[in-house]
């Protein structure tokens, strides 16, 4: 019954700040920026509201995945444009994400590290600011969260229905955002070898329902694209190729070190490059989008090849700028000095797991995937918003560590039985009552 509170109680914060952000705190702000839809994803849901399809929007939606405009659009030929509608479902997306967070602390380690865990969650700055206007974060980070969730229930219980889920939610989430795609494999490959290592029998079976379950959610919009593109071949979007180049100029210590305004400087020359290129190639740039894709995909294969340590000088940046990189430098510094807390309690929380036994590498391989993901192409601040609630988890049973030993004294472990394996465990005593 406890359990049932506490999953209640986040669900609940998380409305609740999630609504004070779009009705009070949102328009009355000047800390960032309030146009309403940035990327045209209202626009794009208005178009599929009235049966105009994505026909103004480019071939491939110019690098954009169909699930929000899509989410969007829906809602729109249900009610009407009214981006109040869509406010309250992300404010929903957002309530889901704490309930999310707290169910996987509580699997990994107790119900009050998953009821802390689902209390930063509704009140992190980062989970608050996608909500009141049209960009894509929040959705995707519900939905990554839901992967997350599903490959631990995977790893718990490893059922063929659970596979499938966990394909489906995988699935969703790649077609909010196509970087989330290898997200499935990493944590098949991981979980092969951990159970390898123990001399475990690998779960094939579930791991196959997740592949096909993945492969089934997404596959309607890859013949879709097939279609579109008259037979070629693009599973999710475009854009590998032109964030790849991006990240070149988005690396650059002007804007790493924001002497310049990325959003704004970066993108323009970056902009300017690209037009450049399909000059060169005979063609004008976005005038089709997958031709637009094969150009740039010639340059960054010529780039590579040239100057392979620009490269790793643009990988070694996006490392970091992965946790700060935003629209000002006061934004900057306060999303990364917040990415540092979270990452440092982490830390200990990930040390306390492990000592108990705990799989947190399941909450360590979705920000050390995209991490490194994103660094090899384009690395900016927002991207490490999905990633933030796995870590969430860890950094909440970091401060409970922390907060035992300033204000509990040394005390003997209690045994926790661990399910997965009906081995015992333990925690710090104060944790597990």
């Amino acid at each position: 019954m406890k359990n049932s509170r506490y999953g209640l109680l986040c669900f609940a914060l998380g409305l609740l700040t999630g609504l004070v952000m779009v009705f009070a705190i949102f328009d009355a702000q000047s800390f960032v920026r309030d146009k309403v839809d940035p990327y045209f994803f209202g626009a794009m849901g208005e178009s599929l509201a009235r049966g105009d399809g994505f026909s103004k929007y480019g071939t491939l939606l110019s690098r954009r995945a169909p699930l929000y405009p899509l989410m969007i659009g829906g809602l729109y030929s249900l009610v009407g444009a009214n981006i109040r509608v869509v406010q309250l479902v992300q404010c929903l997306l957002l309530a889901a994400t704490c309930w999310l967070v707290y169910d996987i602390g509580r699997r990994l380690f107790t119900p009050r590290t998953g009821l802390v865990a689902g209390i930063i969650c509704a009140f992190h700055p980062m989970m608050l600011r996608y909500v009141p206007d049209l960009h894509l974060e929040t959705l995707l980070i519900g939905l990554f969260t839901l992967a997350v969730w599903a490959t631990v229930r995977l790893h718990e219980t490893p059922t063929p229905m659970n596979g499938v889920i966990a394909g489906v939610a995988a699935g969703l989430a790649s077609l909010t955002k196509a970087v989330v795609f290898p997200y499935p494999m990493a944590f098949a490959a991981v979980w092969f070898l951990t159970r390898l290592r123990n001399g475990k029998s690998l779960p094939w079976v579930p791991v196959t329902c997740m592949f096909v379950a993945l492969g089934l959610t997404i596959v309607p919009w890859t013949i879709r694209n097939y279609r579109a593109t008259n037979g070629k071949f693009v599973l999710i979007s475009s854009g590998f190729s032109d964030a790849f180049l991006r990240g070149y100029v988005f690396s650059e210590l002007d804007y790493a070190l924001l002497r310049r305004p990325p959003y704004t400087d970066a993108e323009n020359a970056c902009n300017a490059w690209f037009r450049a290129i399909a000059r060169n190639a005979g063609t004008e740039w976005q005038r089709d989008d997958y031709e637009t894709e094969q150009v740039l995909k010639e340059a960054a294969k010529a780039k590579l090849r040239a100057e392979p340590m620009e490269f790793v000088r643009k990988f070694t940046v996006g490392l970091f700028t992965f946790w700060y990189q935003m629209t000002s430098r006061i934004n900057s510094i306060i999303t990364g000095g917040l990415g540092l807390i979270v990452l440092v309690l982490a830390a200990i929380g990930y040390r306390s797991g492990a000592a108990a036994g705990s799989p947190v590498w399941l909450c360590i391989l979705p920000a050390l995937m995209l991490n490194l993901l994103l660094a090899a192409l384009l690395a900016l601040g927002r991207y490490s918003a999905p990633i933030l609630p796995p870590l969430f988890i860890l950094a909440a049973q970091g401060a409970l560590v922390l907060g035992e030993r300033a204000f509990g004294g040394h005390r003997h472990s209690t045994p926790v039985l661990n399910r997965r394996d009906l081995q015992p465990r333990t925690l710090p005593s104060t944790i597990t009552k």
